[in-house]
């Protein structure tokens, strides 16, 4: 073997389009016009910035800018470059195209460090070649990467919970039990006894599950010291080792929030420049599909300041694929979402579905293979390459999660379903979406995560393929009416014409036939096109007409500020942080923002008590003041007029944030049934109203139950003999439970029997309804169509009040019109102005809680 000889790049180039000129191995042309002018205008504007974005929609091409830019930095400044994806799956689809397409040579790095490449680490520690791997490998507490000087994030849209999680210690209910456990029994004399009740329940409720809230930070910081050596002593032999070594000093910079499923600990917006890799890069370039206008990318990141480079070739207006949306549920019930996927399995060769769980992806797997011979194929069965998937002509793709990083272009997939995402990844997105009404936060990140999930099958200007959305959740937040304004003119017209397209269907053939018609490409078609095409440049000349603009300008402005205030807060520099929540709330001054400047409210009245406890009583009033102001901000936090000790009197069961519990749970109802298709609506409200008014005591019952729902209360029945008819809860301090009895004629008496029946029903659910407070107030009502009582049953009927059947009907009735009427104006969950308005109809219409109470208690079963 003879000796190597020293290599040497040539750097006589002064761009990347210059530089790529001269390469050999690519199999493409070179760069498009539009991607050379983002290279240029990255050239003149930010060669020298740290953080710069650069914005570049789905299918186009961002992969090559980046690597061309990074190839660039490295052979002309001898700079190492490391580019990250969101997972392995792209790390090695950017592996295969930058190697065997683009021509430039990079190196993966995937799985753990000491399975690298020996070759491959040699290549990046002397600038040789590109580093591909994914955004753990940079975020960890022992990174290879740790001397990057330029880090290209793809996808940086799609980070935040990669990044978050190296500052998040999230303590799972069903993959750290005992830790979990541990933890509610040493949080136990801070948590209200639903809370408490809540959490250790092995038999949860529905509700139950869905339930979230943060422990209130004077709560928790009181405890710190308590709970610290708790998680120190289970962390040790897992994962939760890492992000608790990075918080367990910082915890007074941190929240905690509660559910059934998780306790979370994490940091408001995660501090990445105390992570040296990530700080001492010399360049950070964020590429995304859609950067966003409200500061979403420096919350993400822990940056305050990245320079934005503009979009070109009027992206922000047109798209470069075509897309044909359908949406079934328009026309049909959920029960047929297995029959409508079945007729499309059959159409199509292969089908990419997207769903948001393992749950689901499970059943869909078990389904697919019971009633076909289609070749399922799950994520880690295309992970290194989805090469046996494209190859295979009876496929169907399930993955769950998964609204980034599968790139099926050309014709490896021209069929995407999507089922519901969700709005909100982990609790504290759901906290501030919906119990703060600071959904305009998130309007973006949401948005973002669809568009991301809409674009995975067209991936260039001659990909088509059709996108099949099931669940109304998704559906809403693509076509109801302040949302889809959002959206860029081209995606906007195509779902507005999918969706004229998918309604009042009678049958599924027709619906079928759609889908035929559109992947013929033939004259059907480009007359469907030239409607959309119509449609984009009217939303074009009406210019914009973006429902959350004003919004998103001021949140922008907010968030360089909210950067600092993390970092201040991760200092303990406490009135450096009262500084940056002072600058916070003179720029939130829009009413659709008071949600999110009421958590500032309280982000500064938690500051400000700190600074009590370090001797300053001075601030002791001025926090009081800011929880104060907090709690104007919104109706659905209890707690806020409650974390200093204060001589006001609790507040009573029925007030504003009564109504919030209600129309919260309203939304979801709305959301359910879908907003602009009313027939689902309607077909519900019929059936209801069939059911309250059968002869049949237990169809009366469902109706009953199922009204409870649709109205906005948690509405639960029992199947015992003995057990009550349905109970609707409003919330932990109030629950109304029933005896529902038909008899065949009102001047049937009521026995003995079922007047003491009723009368158990209050002990029975203390006893079994762990969500209510211990002194919770439970009121008894027997709703009936008899109007007399036996003589011997009276002494049972003293405690429970009496509603008669045909009232209890018209009472219904008057409820679901106020539902009816409060659907046409629903924008989608968590908006403060919406919230504001349906109280004030809920008033005025008199079905507030209070109102149903003041029926409810007009005549004791004893006194008719």
């Amino acid at each position: 073997m003879g000796f190597r000889t020293r290599r040497t790049e040539n750097t006589n180039f002064d761009s990347p389009q210059e530089m790529y000129k001269d390469n050999k191995r690519k199999k493409i042309n070179g760069t498009l016009d539009y991607q050379s002018q983002m290279i240029d205008l990255y050239l003149e504007e930010a060669l020298n910035k740290q953080d710069v974005a650069l914005e570049l929609p789905t299918g186009s091409g961002k992969t090559l800018i980046g690597l061309l830019i990074g190839e660039f930095r490295r052979r002309k400044f001898k700079e190492k470059i490391v580019y990250l994806c969101p997972n392995n799956q792209l790390v090695h689809q950017v592996v295969e195209k930058a190697n065997n397409t683009f021509g430039i040579k990079v190196d993966g790095f995937t799985g753990s460090r000491a399975n690298y490449s020996a070759e491959a680490k040699s290549n990046y520690t002397t600038a040789e070649t590109i580093a591909i791997t994914n955004y753990s490998s940079l975020f960890n507490t022992n990174s290879f990467f740790a001397d990057a000087d330029v880090i290209i994030f793809d996808d940086a849209h799609s980070s935040e919970n990669y990044i978050s999680k190296n500052w998040s210690l999230d303590i799972s209910r069903k993959n750290n039990p005992t830790l979990y456990n541990s933890l509610v029994e040493n949080l136990k004399d801070v948590l209200e006894d639903s809370q408490y009740n809540r959490m250790m329940n092995d038999s949860p409720l529905r509700e139950d599950m869905e339930w979230f809230d943060k422990l209130p930070n004077i709560k928790y910081i009181n405890k710190i010291s308590d709970f610290t050596p708790v998680i120190d002593g289970y962390v040790a032999d897992n994962d939760l080792r890492y992000p608790w070594s990075n918080l367990k000093n910082h915890l007074h910079a941190c929240n905690m929030f509660l559910s059934w499923g998780s306790i979370l600990i994490r940091p408001f917006i995660p501090p990445t420049l105390t992570h040296s890799p990530f700080s001492d890069a010399k360049q950070r370039i964020y590429m995304s599909a859609t950067l966003g206008e409200s500061g979403e990318l420096e919350r993400i990141t822990g940056v305050n300041q990245i320079h934005r480079l503009p979009m070109v070739a009027d992206w922000d207006k047109k798209s470069i694929e075509r897309r044909f949306f359908l949406f079934p549920n328009a026309s049909f019930s959920p029960e047929q979402d297995d029959e409508i996927l079945l007729k499309i399995n059959d159409l199509v060769k292969r089908t990419l579905v997207l769903v948001q769980d393992d749950k689901t992806v499970k059943s869909l797997k078990g389904f697919v293979e019971e009633n076909t011979s289609t070749e399922v194929f799950l994520s880690s069965d295309i992970e290194d390459s989805k090469t046996n998937f494209v190859e295979c002509d009876n496929a169907i793709a399930v993955l769950a999660n998964r609204y980034d990083g599968i790139d099926m272009d050309g014709d490896s997939c021209n069929m995407l379903v999507l089922g519901n995402m969700p709005s909100a990844t982990h609790i504290q997105e759901k906290f501030l979406t919906n119990r703060m009404a600071a959904s305009v936060l998130f309007n973006e990140r949401v948005k973002t995560r669809i568009i991301q999930a809409i674009g995975r099958c067209t991936r260039s200007d001659v990909d088509y393929a059709a996108v099949c959305i099931f669940g109304t959740n998704l559906e809403n937040a693509l076509i109801s009416p302040k949302k889809i304004v959002n959206y860029q003119p081209e995606l906007r017209a195509e779902l507005e014409f999918g969706y004229s397209q998918s309604t009042k269907h009678e049958n599924v053939e027709s619906f079928i036939e759609l889908l035929e018609l559109f992947f013929e490409q033939e004259d059907d078609w480009e007359e469907a096109e030239k409607d959309i095409i119509s449609l984009r440049d009217e939303y074009i000349a009406e210019g914009n007409t973006k429902k959350d603009e004003q919004s998103f300008e001021k949140l922008k402005e907010a968030a360089k500020h909210e950067v600092n205030y993390q970092y201040a807060m991760w200092k303990e520099d406490y009135e450096e942080a009262l500084k940056e929540i002072e600058l916070i709330l003179s720029i939130l001054s829009l009413e659709e923002l008071k949600g999110y400047k009421g958590f500032w409210n309280y982000s500064a009245g938690l500051v400000t008590y700190q600074m009590y406890l370090s001797g300053k009583s001075s601030y002791r009033e001025l926090s009081r003041n800011y929880f104060k102001e907090a709690s104007k901000s919104t109706k659905t936090i209890n707690w806020f007029n409650k974390l200093l000790e204060t001589d006001e009197k609790e507040e009573s069961t029925l007030n504003d944030e009564s109504l919030i519990d209600v129309i919260e749970r309203i939304e979801v109802q709305i959301s359910k049934d879908g907003v602009r298709n009313t027939g689902k609506f309607e077909t519900r409200v019929q059936e209801i109203l069939r059911l309250l008014e059968s002869d049949d005591g237990l169809k009366f019952e469902k109706g009953h139950q199922q009204l409870g729902e649709l109205i906005g209360y948690i509405s639960e029945n029992a199947t015992g003999d003995a057990d009550p008819d349905p109970w609707w809860i409003l919330n932990d301090r109030l629950c109304i439970v029933s005896e529902d009895k038909i008899y065949e004629s009102e001047a049937k008496p009521i026995p003995v029997k079922h007047a003491r029946q009723a009368s158990t029903h209050e002990s029975w659910i203390r006893e079994k309804v762990t969500m209510l407070k211990r002194d919770a107030k439970i009121e008894t009502v027997m709703i009936t169509t008899s109007k007399v009582i036996d003589r011997a049953a009276v002494v049972h009927g003293k405690n429970v009040w009496y509603v008669n059947r045909d009232e209890f009907v018209s009472w219904a009735i008057k409820s679901i019109e106020f539902i009816r009427k409060i659907r046409r104006t629903y924008p989608g969950n968590g908006d403060l102005a919406w919230r504001a308005e349906v109280m004030q109809t809920m008033t005025e219409d008199q079905v507030t809680p209070q109102d149903l109470l003041s029926f409810i208690q007009q005549t004791r079963l004893s006194e008719i």
